[in-house]
């Protein structure tokens, strides 16, 4: 009862936003049975979810990918407030399903239940584009007597299988639409083993649009992209008043714009020139359409890194690991077609994303600190624990309600590493440990803003080295902690009281040890004002900061 309270809660807003666009969500037995399917296909045991990576076009509130996949799980959605059901873990890569291409969106299988009142369009385009094994159709039965889809099948040289004729009389939403689940096989044999693709999409489109019959000499992929960057840098440092009268994104959608139709215009130049003088220069079309698709793939990877450089506000506030892996997203589907629309949707994905792990880092980062010497349990706590509890390099499994020490000292983490001339430096895990200390006691409320990197300092063994932040009430540089580093690999380090009190405190929060600033006060032994300051201090990014984020003009 719950979850129909909740659908139907969604679905009037999505009804009163005039973001509805036909969400007709895909009912379980129709999931129940391409999820059958997909075990077949992928050879999996009954009980066994595929990890495959999905891309839904028209995905909804995610249920779909949520239902058949554990692996990536990429969206096309048009609707804001589905956009924002959708858990955190799923990547938009689209907005406006006919103003994106499917031809550099590479997944495993692709999965559309598109809005009935143009299934014909987005099933032709879907089956035209997709660059995938397998596509999972949801369309009216009626979609086999369609000239424009069989003629898309054709084209692909596909292999199409019926799973099963439904309704939605007993869906969430109900309605009286007959549906076949269909499967189009894009490979030769049908099943998941490295098979390449029947006929290329990306090919396809090509012959589609560019008549040509002729070959050019091969240039490095390297020098392409370099070149591309380049003239997408010049081209943005030299806009500087179209981005401040636009704001970046919008200006960003132009300049790309601008620059993708003069590509695709000088490519098109080529169907004009004399075959034989082509044949003559050695001009051959399987080269200029490689070229062709290597250029436009590296004219979206520069103007999405233009973006991610300009969404430091959020990257900064990261620990090492967590940046890694924010950025490491992002970059892995710079394949998005590159415009307002989509990069609102990516960066409500970061500031979902991000608020995570701002959180999760806390939580990491004095877990990666707990050892039996730097930790001091809660009041409440009476346990205790052996030492052969702590040994090979782990803690007690039952370990909780613990804070720790404003004296800790680390034999994990590493310590000095020495060169053959015998000059030492700071290892790179020790390294990214105390930087990552400082980025999170930023989020924690202490000015580290410009802070100087750990492996800038000049260290030698047991030399201390004093990190500090700006004191908001003096404007003055004060210790956030002291470091030392020892030949033998171990780091110890004496943290500000105030700083350990605030991290201690998020840390059991986040933990559900505390729930309120009495109990941090009464468990940690520290006062109800301290308390107070500390509890729920950690850095958080609303929904509202996207246009303060990206100098966006109203």
């Amino acid at each position: 009862m719950n979850q129909k309270r909740a659908f139907n809660k969604t679905l009037s807003i999505v009804t009163s936003t005039n973001q509805d666009f036909e969400w007709y969500p895909t009912t379980d037995e129709i999931l129940n049975v391409v999820e059958t399917d997909l075990r077949d296909l992928f050879h999996l045991n009954e009980n066994e979810k595929p990890t495959i990576s999905i891309l839904d076009c028209g995905a909804g509130d995610g249920r779909v990918l949520q239902k058949l996949t554990q692996g990536d799980r990429y969206a096309i959605e048009k609707s804001i407030p589905l956009i924002e059901q959708m858990p955190s873990d799923i990547f938009i890569v689209g907005t406006d399903f006919n103003a994106n291409t499917l031809l550099d969106k590479k997944v495993s299988v692709v999965f559309s239940n598109p809005p009935y009142s143009c299934f014909e369009d987005w099933a032709v385009k879907i089956i035209n584009e997709a660059n995938s094994k397998f596509i999972y159709l949801v369309i009216p039965t009626r979609w086999k007597n369609s000239k424009s889809i069989q003629s898309a099948i054709e084209s692909r040289n596909a292999k199409t299988r019926v799973l099963g004729t439904f309704d939605f009389l007993n869906g969430d939403r109900s309605a009286r639409a007959i549906v076949d689940v269909i499967c189009v096989s894009l490979t030769s044999y049908g099943r998941y083993s490295g098979h390449h693709l029947n006929v290329d999409p990306f090919d396809l489109w090509f012959d589609q649009n560019f008549q040509m019959k002729t070959h050019t000499s091969e240039q490095a992929d390297y020098e392409i992209k370099q070149s591309l960057n380049s003239k997408v840098n010049r081209t943005i440092a030299s806009s500087g008043e179209l981005i401040q009268s636009k704001g970046l994104i919008y200006a960003l959608q132009d300049l790309y714009t601008r620059d993708l139709d003069t590509l695709i215009k000088h490519y098109r130049a080529f169907c004009d020139i004399d075959p034989i003088l082509l044949c003559e220069l050695g001009v051959n079309v399987s080269s200029v359409k490689e070229g062709l698709k290597l250029k436009i793939s590296s004219l979206k990877d520069a103007y999405w890194r233009e973006l991610i450089n300009n969404l430091e506000t959020i990257t900064n506030k990261l620990a090492s690991s967590s940046r890694k892996i924010v950025i490491d997203k992002l970059l892995e589907n710079v394949h998005v077609d590159f415009n307002s629309d989509n990069a609102h949707a990516i960066v409500m994905w970061v500031i979902k994303n991000a608020n995570h792990y701002f959180d999760s880092q806390v939580i990491d980062l004095v877990t990666r600190m707990t050892e039996k010497a730097n930790i001091i349990l809660y009041k409440s706590n009476q346990r205790t624990f052996r030492d052969e509890q702590w040994r090979y390099n782990s803690n007690p499994s039952d370990l909780k309600n613990y804070k720790l020490d404003y004296r800790v000292v680390l034999e994990r983490v590493g310590g000095l590493t020495y060169n053959f001339s015998n000059e030492a430096s700071l290892s790179k895990s020790a390294a990214n440990l105390l930087n990552d200390i400082c980025t999170i006691a930023y989020n924690l409320g202490f000015d580290t803003y410009g802070f100087t990197p750990a492996n800038q300092f000049d260290w030698e063994s047991r030399s201390a080295k004093t990190f500090t932040f700006r004191s908001p009430i003096t404007g003055h540089q004060e210790p956030l902690f002291e470091a030392r580093a020892f030949k033998n690999g171990n780091l110890h380090i004496k943290f500000n009281p105030d700083f350990i009190c605030r991290l201690n405190v998020e840390f059991g929060r986040l933990k559900g040890w505390i729930r309120s600033p009495k109990e941090a006060a009464d468990e940690l032994d520290i006062t109800f004002n301290q308390a107070s300051a500390a509890f729920e201090c950690n850095f958080k990014l609303e929904s509202a900061s996207v246009p303060l984020l990206l100098g966006w003009v109203a």
